[in-house]
């Protein structure tokens, strides 16, 4: 494609810069415009909207496969051809302004909440809360397994003293009101899942050796594990449960020992 330009020095800068404006506009916004014979040349085979519309299709594809990889299990819930009209949607208001397409979907969750059919009814439906909560959630997918943190640790063992035990540095706990992670990991393991009911569940996911781990929680489990991140000390963590949870200690030490070793066993713990 050939652009339009002066020769003189100071007008060539001048026409770059407002070529780069003008086709930028014709990539976010390929539904508006007409004055492509300004910008672009025509040939003998192509005029110059066809040479523009070249570049705008590449474009809105590679923008379409990126939302693809990024939300396979919502691609998956609402199928293809609705997903991609989603996607269509969404890029057109919130545009990629970020040098890199890891970012692209950052909003996607927040557009499905804006554009929900019942955003203004008094009664809601709730497929919409599954669609954002997945939405959402497949992103964060994305944006841990990209975290800045240290790998090179010494994973924990049967033999790691309880002092010493110290959860991974990636490591985030998720509730929802629906078996999100359940229904991910079906999607990604081609298991061709049905929608789900409402049912509220709790999940972690970790990365160790730039490998991600997506493991479910039971409710006691879930609030163990927050503040085990949050005091990073397992003595003060069980003392916390039997004062302000009531359990009794014996109980609470049978518990634990089944949870340590199931998950040392999924990579939880590192040594400190």
């Amino acid at each position: 494609m050939e652009i339009k330009r002066d020769t003189s020095r100071e007008a060539t800068q001048k026409s770059f810069a407002e070529i780069q404006q003008w086709m930028q506009h014709q990539l976010l916004h390929p539904q508006f415009g007409n004055d492509y014979e300004d910008y672009v040349k025509s040939t003998s085979k192509l005029s110059a909207k066809q040479h523009v519309q070249i570049y705008q299709r590449s474009y809105i594809a590679r923008l379409r496969d990126c939302m693809v990889t990024q939300f396979p299990a919502l691609r998956h819930a609402l199928g293809k051809e609705l997903f991609l009209e989603f996607a269509d949607l969404y890029l057109d208001q919130y545009p990629s302004k970020s040098y890199t397409l890891g970012d692209l979907g950052q909003n996607f969750g927040k557009f499905l909440e804006e554009t929900r059919p019942d955003k203004d009814a008094e009664v809601k439906e709730s497929w919409p809360d599954f669609m954002i909560e997945l939405a959402e959630f497949e992103y964060s997918i994305n944006i841990i397994f990209d975290e800045k943190a240290t790998e090179n640790h010494q994973s924990a063992t049967a033999e790691t003293e309880e002092d010493d035990l110290k959860l991974v540095p990636v490591f985030h706990l998720y509730t929802h009101e629906y078996p999100i992670s359940l229904y991910y990991k079906e999607v990604v393991n081609d298991r061709n899942p049905a929608l789900p009911f409402e049912t509220e569940s709790y999940c972690v996911l970790l990365r160790r050796d730039y490998r991600l781990g997506l493991f479910e929680l039971h409710p006691v489990q879930y609030h163990f594990l927050a503040k085990l991140k949050e005091t990073q000390s397992i003595s003060e963590t069980k003392q916390f449960f039997i004062k302000q949870h009531n359990f009794d200690t014996t109980e609470l030490e049978n518990y634990w020992q089944q949870w340590k070793a199931k998950w040392l066993e999924e990579g939880f713990f590192i040594e400190r």
